[in-house]
C-alpha cells in the first residue's frame, strides 16, 4: 500500500492492489478538532449524497465521477474506496514546456461538462446575501482558527507586504460589508445553479489517456453539499489552483520578515506555464459561447470571479492548518502547515487590498495585472 500525498485535505489517501492485480484508492478521514468546514467528517460523508444527486440530475456529468464502491464507517471515522483511474491532474501540461495549448484543450472539455452539463441543468433565484455569507463569510468564520495559529501576523491592522501597505482582511472585509453603497451588492449572482461540484481545484479534475482522439477525464471529491451553488465559485477554484494553490503546495513559499512587514514569493523553480495560463484565462473563458449563455443574466460575473478567487486564497490559509501531511517544496525543503498558512494569508491580503480599490471607485482592473501580484 502506497500513500498518496498530493491531496490538499486532512484525509489520508492510499493506493493499494488486490491479489488479482486490481488497483484501488482508499481514502480515510478521522474526526479531529480544529478541522475547517469542508475538511470535516460530516462533509466527507456528504460527498456520497452529492455524487448520487449529480448522477441522477446531471447524468452526462455524473458519468465522469469516479464511483465509490465500498464504504466503511465508525463513530469518529469513515473510509471510502474507489477504483484507481490512471491519470494526471488538469494542470499537468503547464509543468512541461509548451503545454499551454494542451491545457486549454483539455480544460474546454472539462468545463463544458462541469458547467454546461452540470451546473446548467437547473437553477433557482439567488437568495439575498450570498456573497456576504458564502464568498466573504467563509473566511471570516475560519478567521479565529488562523488567529490562534498565527497570533503575531494576525494582530496587526496594517501590514507591509512586498512593499505595499495593506489593511488587514479582518478590518478591510468589515469595512466592505458595512459599506452598502459599494459595488459588493451588485456583484451578487442573479441565480444559483445545480451544485455540480463545489471544489473544482485542478487536482480534483483528472485527465486520462485520450480515447479516439477525445479528452477522457474523471471528477473526484465534490464539496459535500446538495445546495444550489454559484458556478463562478468553482471557476474561481480552478483559477485559484493556477494562480496560488497548486504552486504553493508543490513549491512552497519563500517568506522573509516578521511582525507587520513581509516579503512573500514562491520558491523556485517556478512553472512559467501557470503564469501563461493565468494571463490568458479570462479571454479563454470569454471565447466559450456556452459559458457566456450560462451567465447571460449575470452582467458582473467576471468581477465576482476575481473577488471569489481572492477570498479562496485567504480561506485556504486556515485549511493548511488541518492538513498535516508532509509538503516538500521545489527546493527539497519541507513546508510546515503554519508556513503555508502564513503564505496564503499574506498573498490573499495583498490581492484583497488591490481588489478593494475597484469597490470604492478606483480604475477598472485588468484581471491579469491583479493576479500577477502573487508572482514575485
Amino acid at each position: 500500500m502506497e500513500e498518496i500525498l498530493l491531496g490538499g485535505s486532512s484525509a489520508r489517501v492510499f493506493l493499494t492492489r488486490t491479489a488479482a492485480g486490481e488497483q484501488w484508492v482508499v481514502k480515510i478521514l478521522v474526526a479531529q478538532t480544529g478541522s475547517v468546514d469542508g475538511h470535516d467528517l460530516q462533509s466527507f460523508r456528504a460527498k456520497l449524497e452529492q455524487t448520487d444527486r449529480i448522477t441522477q440530475t446531471a447524468p452526462i456529468l455524473g458519468e465522469r465521477y469516479i464511483p465509490t464502491t465500498h464504504i466503511f464507517e465508525g463513530g469518529s471515522w469513515a473510509c471510502q474506496v474507489t477504483p484507481f483511474y490512471p491519470s494526471t491532474d488538469l494542470a499537468a501540461p503547464l509543468r512541461e514546456p509548451g503545454g499551454e495549448e494542451l491545457f486549454f484543450r483539455q480544460s474546454a472539455a472539462v468545463f463544458q461538462a462541469l458547467l454546461v452539463k452540470g451546473y446548467g441543468v437547473d437553477s433557482i433565484p439567488a437568495p439575498p446575501g450570498f456573497v456576504d455569507r458564502v464568498v466573504v463569510g467563509r473566511f471570516l468564520r475560519r478567521l479565529p482558527m488562523l488567529e490562534r495559529a498565527l497570533p503575531e501576523a494576525l494582530s496587526f491592522d496594517t501590514l507591509q507586504i512586498n512593499g505595499r501597505t495593506c489593511i488587514s482582511p479582518r478590518l478591510l472585509l468589515r469595512q466592505i460589508l458595512d459599506n452598502r453603497r459599494s459595488r459588493l451588492d451588485m456583484l451578487a449572482p442573479s441565480r444559483l445553479m445545480f451544485c455540480a461540484h463545489g471544489d473544482a481545484n485542478t487536482r480534483n479534475l483528472l485527465i486520462g489517456a485520450p480515447k479516439e482522439g477525445n479528452v477522457d477525464f474523471r471528477v473526484i471529491d465534490p464539496r459535500g453539499s446538495t445546495e444550489y451553488w454559484d458556478p463562478v465559485y468553482d471557476i474561481a477554484k480552478s483559477l485559484f489552483s493556477l494562480s496560488v494553490w497548486d504552486l504553493a503546495l508543490r513549491l512552497g513559499f519563500h517568506i522573509e520578515g516578521s511582525g507587520a512587514t513581509y516579503n512573500v514569493s514562491f520558491r523556485r523553480p517556478f512553472y512559467d506555464g501557470y503564469r501563461s495560463a493565468i494571463l490568458r484565462f479570462q479571454s479563454w473563458l470569454d471565447s466559450m459561447p456556452d459559458l457566456n449563455d450560462l451567465f447571460r443574466e449575470d452582467r458582473l460575473w467576471r468581477e465576482r470571479l476575481v473577488l471569489t478567487h481572492d477570498m479562496h486564497v485567504l480561506a485556504e490559509a486556515p485549511c493548511r492548518l488541518s492538513d498535516r501531511k508532509p509538503k516538500i517544496g521545489g527546493d527539497g525543503r519541507p513546508s510546515s502547515p503554519e508556513e503555508l498558512a502564513l503564505g496564503f494569508y499574506l498573498v490573499g491580503t495583498l490581492l484583497l487590498n488591490d481588489f478593494a480599490q475597484s469597490l470604492t471607485g478606483g480604475d477598472p482592473q485588468d484581471p491579469a495585472d491583479h493576479l500577477s501580484l502573487a508572482w514575485v
